[in-house]
């Protein structure tokens, strides 16, 4: 019987440090994330709330389409620049379809070092495939696994 109490007792323990350590991981996490200032530069009403991290962040963004005509096809342009007004990278957002007098949300994550600013503004398709890295410029994933064990390698012989 005594062995059945210490390891209920135990096995409460492990249960209240779990729930401890998942508040305090959740709190640690929410709490870095700091506000930062938001240009809109776009002629539809559109309330835009930007936080970030040193590493990483997210925009949520509510458009509210207040006209007669609907919006198609367009893309939420969201430009991400440090401190001193350098781009850091530019996030897209497809907006399908929104009806007159209708309000949607939308949500985009990036990781970019240090955002200071977001730049947020509407723009149509064929702008958004100007902005696009071309083909050839890109690293497939099969090339990033290359350079990883290459790395990896290079690593194990200077330990």
């Amino acid at each position: 019987m005594a062995r059945v109490k210490t390891f209920l007792i135990y096995l409460i323990l492990i249960v209240i440090f779990f729930i401890f350590s998942n508040v305090m991981i959740y709190v640690a996490i929410n709490t870095t994330y700091k506000y930062k200032s938001v240009e809109i530069n776009t002629a539809i009403p559109t309330k835009v709330e930007v936080q970030a991290t040193s590493i990483n962040g997210f925009a949520k963004a509510k458009i509210n389409n207040n006209t007669e005509n609907s919006i198609e096809n367009k893309y939420l342009k969201v430009q991400c620049y440090s401190q001193h007004d350098i781009l850091m990278g530019t996030k897209y957002i497809k907006i399908d379809k929104i009806e007159a007098k209708e309000e949607k949300e939308f949500e985009v994550h990036f990781n970019y070092n240090k955002v200071e600013k977001a730049v947020i503004s509407i723009t149509d398709e064929e702008q958004v495939e100007a902005d696009k890295v071309p083909e050839a410029d890109r690293v497939s994933d099969s090339q990033r696994g290359i350079a990883t064990i290459i790395s990896a390698l290079i690593l194990l012989y200077f330990i």
